[in-house]
């Protein structure tokens, strides 16, 4: 079975989730713990878990959009599609920026933590890139087999 363009773009999506899964975290374990890097045990920030729970939601928004289609299509929906899409997208969206931010400050814990933040910042905007562009071909779609399902009115009536 030949793989077409929107399948190669979900397979490109996951393997981009599962590398920012791993990253943020690590970013997690190191700001967690008594091995954290500042020594005592703390708490993550925020914007690093939201960017922990923007891979998981990811991944389920990628099974439901990738796969559903294909092996249950009953319960697949187009509109859900366009709905989770654009969601996943403003969210991978803000994360990244909060996270880039966060990155600015001098003292981000490190040179392997800072390192590790920017590359989940640059995988993060990948994916906001990614999902953005699913979002506009959903839309699209949308758009095209609108009004479809309207009985035509008969000619001269």
């Amino acid at each position: 079975m030949a793989l077409g363009y929107l399948q190669i773009v979900h397979a490109v999506a996951a393997v981009f989730t599962i590398i920012e899964l791993g990253l943020t975290g690590y970013i997690v374990s190191a700001y967690s713990g008594y091995w954290g890097w500042n020594g005592y045990y703390g708490n993550s920030p925020d914007r690093v878990n939201f960017m922990l729970f923007n891979s998981i939601w990811s991944l389920l928004v990628l099974a439901y959009v990738g796969i559903t289609p294909i092996y249950m299509a009953g319960w697949f929906h187009k509109l859900a599609a366009l709905v989770l899409n654009s969601l996943t997208a403003l969210f991978w969206f803000a994360g990244s920026v909060a996270l880039a931010v966060m990155v600015g400050v001098p003292h981000c814990g490190g040179w392997t933590l800072c390192q590790s933040m920017q590359a989940a910042v640059a995988f993060g905007f990948f994916l906001w890139a990614i999902f953005m562009f699913l979002t506009v071909l959903d839309g699209l779609e949308a758009l095209r087999s609108r009004g479809h399902n309207v009985p035509k009115a008969h000619p001269g009536a």
